[in-house]
């Protein structure tokens, strides 16, 4: 981590501490690091397969992802704390992820079709799996969604890459561009349709932006990767606006970071290893993602502004872990192998003191 970041998050700890309702602010001392609260790990399990990905957690505690069958298809799957995998099915095809999830538990995420495009869903109980459309291409993702029902996402029109896209809890499909790229995803959205996600003007994502209705499109920078691939991809976004995401730094290593209107982009370091994501954001201005570790091993972590970046283990016997998102209350949802190779979907919860 630079030393203009190291500075940069001793302010964003000091301010936290005071008053966490105030916006971040540069400046202030290194803060104190008390004892870093311990976290439990839970295995939910499969939907009968080897394979089990928890992608997104609600504040109640539900949890969405995908999971292998023991027909061996990958179908997107419901969690409930003390039931089994429920598992939601596909639009047609063998395949389905569960991406989102909000306190409504209205699901969003993809699925093939009986064509074998793939296509972007909304679940509810009431409806089960439909089918959000396109922009006229065989390929459409929905990432997530907010409180209100509004869905972000991408889809390829008949011609050309990925568009940004948006779907209004009203049902209207919104073509948000490319913002002057080649293509461009939609990977988060807050309560105020703050909108984050990568732009490609290359081979790869090489801008982190944040988009809404009234201020438009923003490139939020990068860690100081100069080439023409060095750039970052925003991949949540909270309700203060705050962006967690990954970016190459100056030493051409790619960096989980941390981002505010106030203090900018902050490189979050890694756990000993040369590369870590930022996958997820809450309220509290925690980040969860995934970490290389000195042995080589990707590692699930939770970085707090008081307590930096941890390590949040694996299930007994595995080597591996993945944290992929974070709600309000703390708990972390994602994935963990165990020792006889399989993986399996996993929610942290931190222990009681």
């Amino acid at each position: 981590m630079t030393r203009v970041a190291l500075s940069a998050l001793a302010a964003v700890a000091v301010v936290a501490c005071a008053d966490s309702s105030r916006p971040l602010e540069p400046g202030g001392a290194q803060p104190q690091v008390s004892g870093v609260p311990a976290y439990t790990i839970a295995d939910i399990g499969t939907l009968g397969g080897n394979f089990g990905f928890a992608r997104h957690i609600n504040d109640s505690g539900l949890v969405v992802g995908e999971s292998r069958t023991a027909a061996g298809q990958t179908h997107a799957f419901l969690w409930r704390p003390g039931d089994q995998m429920i598992d939601l099915g596909t639009l047609g095809g063998p395949f389905s992820q569960a991406l989102g999830i909000n306190n409504d538990g209205v699901i969003v995420g993809r699925s093939s079709n009986a064509a074998g495009e793939r296509r972007a869903f909304r679940w509810t109980s009431a409806s089960g799996m439909q089918d959000l459309g396109s922009l006229g291409g065989t390929r459409t993702d929905a990432n997530a969604i907010n409180a209100r029902g509004d869905i972000v996402g991408a889809s390829r029109p008949v011609v050309g890459d990925f568009h940004a896209v948006l779907w209004t809890r009203t049902g209207s499909m919104q073509d948000l561009g490319t913002f002057g790229g080649v293509n461009a995803q939609a990977f988060g959205i807050n309560n105020l349709d703050q909108i984050t996600g990568g732009r490609d003007v290359g081979d790869f994502f090489s801008t982190a932006f944040v988009w809404s209705e009234k201020d438009g499109f923003r490139d939020i920078g990068n860690l100081g990767g100069t080439g023409p691939t060095d750039g970052a991809i925003g991949n949540d976004i909270n309700e203060r606006g705050d962006v967690t995401g990954n970016s190459i730094t100056a030493a051409e290593e790619e960096h989980a970071f941390f981002w505010s209107e106030a203090v900018g982009m902050l490189d979050l370091g890694t756990l000993g290893g040369g590369s870590s994501v930022g996958i997820a954001i809450n309220n509290a201005r925690q980040v969860a993602g995934r970490s290389r570790n000195a042995d080589g091993n990707t590692r699930a972590f939770l970085w707090t502004l008081g307590d930096g970046m941890r390590d949040l283990g694996t299930l007994p016997g595995g080597q591996n872990s993945i944290a992929h998102a974070l709600n309000n209350r703390g708990q972390v949802a994602g994935r963990s192998d165990v020792a006889s190779g399989e993986i399996h979907a996993v929610v942290w919860t931190r222990a009681a003191p």
